[in-house]
């Protein structure tokens, strides 16, 4: 369980949400209950911040500054 507020930015794969990974996306009220919001990113692997920066950082830079 992470307490702290969390931003999770994961990868979608195509015909993968529903089967490995959908249980802990479903789960994050729980395992994460400073999640304030959760991102979904195509196009990209498992190196997320590398393949996609702009959206990444935009994400950050609004989560930021909402705090």
């Amino acid at each position: 369980m992470l307490p702290h507020p969390a931003v999770p930015v994961r990868r979608r794969r195509p015909g993968r949400l529903h089967g490995l990974g959908a249980d802990s996306i479903e789960a994050y009220p729980v395992t994460l209950p400073g999640l304030v919001s959760s991102h979904l990113l195509d196009g990209c692997g498992h190196w997320i911040q590398q393949e996609r920066p702009d959206d990444v950082n935009r994400i950050l830079v609004d989560w930021l500054a909402a705090l």
